[in-house]
C-alpha cells in the first residue's frame, strides 16, 4: 500500500470520527438545489463503487430495469419488498439522495456527492429507538477518467481497492482491509467488444493462497435462459458424478445410497456421499424415518478425488444466482425456487439410478440415489419420489 493511499485512509478515517456533522452539512448542501425530482423503486440502483452492479451480478434487461420504478407505492408489499425514494437531479440525471423505510419505519439514508475526480456516498441507519445507529463513508478516486482508488470506511476500519490499468482499461484490482489479514487481486477478463465479460477473484489470508478463485460476475450468454441453464445444470452433474465414481472409487461394503446435498439458495454444486449399509434388518422403515438421511455416509471429499467444482460451470451457476437474488423474496417466490431446484436433482438422481456401478460397488436391495436439501420436507420429498421412480422401473 503506497503512501498516497495511506494518507487517504488517514482522511476518510479522520471524517468518520465526526460522521453524523459531515453527513447533515453534506445532505443540506445536496437538498438545496432547485428542480430536483422524486422517484421510487424497488431497488437502490446505484452505488459509486464501481463496477458494483457487476461484482453483485446484477446485469438486468431493459425490462426488467423498467420494472423496478413504481409509480404507486401501494404495489409493494412492505413486508416481502424494499422500496426506495430517490432525489435526482435532473441536469445530469445523477441520484443525490436515497431513503428507504422498512416495516418498523426504521431507515437508511445515502447521499451522493459528486465531484471531477471524486464521487462520495454517505449512508446512515436511522433507528427509531437508536438514531443514529451507524454509518458508511465510501469514496471512489478517478485519475484520467478511470477509477484509481475505492475506500469504505465502517467502524472505522477502512476496505480499499487500487485499480489497475493497462492500454487504458482497468484490468483489474488489489483489495485490502485496515482490519483482516485477507486481501486478493481481482481479475477483469473482456469479451471481443470490448466489454467486461469475466470477474474472477484470487485470495490469500496471510500469506495463504485460496484453493480455487472465485468467480464474482459472468456476463450472460446470448440467449440464455434459466430452463437452458438448469438443463446444462443436470447434465453436467449426471456426467460429472457418474464419470468420476467409475473411474475412482471401490468400495467393499453395500451401498444403500448415493446423496447429492445442498442448501439454498447457492444449491450448485452439491456435496457428494456414499451411504455403506450395515446391512440393519429395519432398513426399509429406517429408510422411511429421516435419520436414515444421516447415518453411515461416507463423504467422498474426505475420501476420494470426487471434485464438482469447475470454473465453466461456475458461470452457468451464477445465471441461477442472479435469477435468485435479483429481487427480494417473499414465501410464493421461495417456494418456485426450491421447486426448480428440486426437480433438476430428481433428474439428476433418476438418470444416476439408471447407471451401472457394478465395477465400483454393489449395492443393498433398497438402494436409492438420492437428494437433500436444507428444507424440512426435503428428505421425504427426495424419498418419496425415487421409490416411486425404482417401483415404476421394476415393472418395465
Amino acid at each position: 500500500m503506497n503512501k498516497r493511499v495511506k494518507e487517504r485512509i488517514k482522511q476518510i478515517q479522520e471524517e468518520y470520527e465526526n460522521f453524523h456533522a459531515v453527513f447533515d452539512n453534506m445532505k443540506n448542501a445536496v437538498l438545496q438545489k432547485e428542480n430536483l425530482i422524486t422517484r421510487k423503486a424497488r431497488h437502490p440502483l446505484f452505488e459509486i463503487e464501481p463496477f458494483e452492479a457487476l461484482i453483485r451480478n446484477e446485469f438486468i434487461t431493459e425490462d426488467e430495469r423498467y420494472a423496478l420504478f413504481l409509480q404507486e407505492t401501494d404495489q409493494i408489499n412492505p413486508e416481502s419488498e424494499k422500496l426506495y425514494t430517490f432525489v435526482i437531479d435532473p441536469e445530469n440525471n445523477q441520484i443525490v439522495h436515497r431513503i428507504r423505510y422498512d416495516e418498523n419505519n426504521n431507515c437508511y439514508e445515502t447521499i451522493f456527492w459528486y465531484e471531477d475526480n471524486c464521487h462520495k456516498s454517505m449512508q446512515r441507519y436511522i433507528h427509531t429507538k437508536h438514531p443514529y445507529h451507524h454509518g458508511i463513508i465510501c469514496y471512489t478516486f478517478f485519475k484520467n477518467g478511470l477509477p484509481d482508488l475505492y475506500l469504505k470506511c465502517q467502524y472505522s476500519k477502512v476496505l480499499s481497492k487500487k485499480y489497475k490499468i493497462e492500454d487504458g482499461r482497468i484490468t483489474g484490482y488489489r483489495q485490502q482491509h485496515t482490519f483482516f489479514s485477507y486481501t486478493s487481486d481481482v481479475t477483469f477478463k473482456y469479451d471481443a467488444s470490448g466489454a467486461i465479460d469475466v470477474i474472477k477473484e484470487s485470495g490469500k489470508d496471510a500469506g495463504i493462497l485460496r484453493e480455487r478463485p472465485e468467480i464474482l460476475f459472468k456476463r450472460p450468454e446470448h440467449n440464455q435462459t434459466i430452463e437452458n441453464t438448469f438443463k446444462r445444470i443436470e447434465d453436467f452433474l449426471f456426467q460429472r458424478i457418474s464419470r468420476q465414481i467409475l473411474k475412482q472409487v471401490q468400495i467393499e461394503e453395500k451401498v444403500y445410497c448415493l446423496m447429492l446435498e445442498y442448501t439454498m439458495p447457492e444449491a450448485f454444486p452439491p456435496e457428494l456421499a456414499i451411504g455403506v449399509s450395515k446391512d440393519p434388518e429395519d432398513s426399509n422403515e429406517t429408510l422411511k424415518s429421516h435419520q436414515w438421511y444421516t447415518t453411515n455416509l461416507r463423504y467422498l471429499y474426505d475420501e476420494y478425488t470426487i471434485d464438482l467444482h469447475d470454473e465453466q460451470m461456475q458461470y452457468i451457476y451464477l445465471f441461477y444466482y442472479r435469477a435468485y437474488d435479483f429481487k427480494e423474496h417473499k414465501r410464493e417466490t421461495f417456494e418456485y425456487w426450491n421447486d426448480q431446484i428440486r426437480q433438476v436433482y430428481v433428474n439428476v438422481c433418476r438418470r444416476l439410478m439408471d447407471v451401472d456401478f457394478s465395477t465400483c460397488f454393489n449395492i443393498s436391495e433398497d438402494y436409492l440415489v438420492i437428494a437433500r436439501g436444507d428444507v424440512y420436507d426435503d428428505s421425504e420429498y427426495y424419498y418419496k419420489q425415487m421409490k416411486e421412480y425404482k417401483n415404476v422401473k421394476k415393472t418395465l
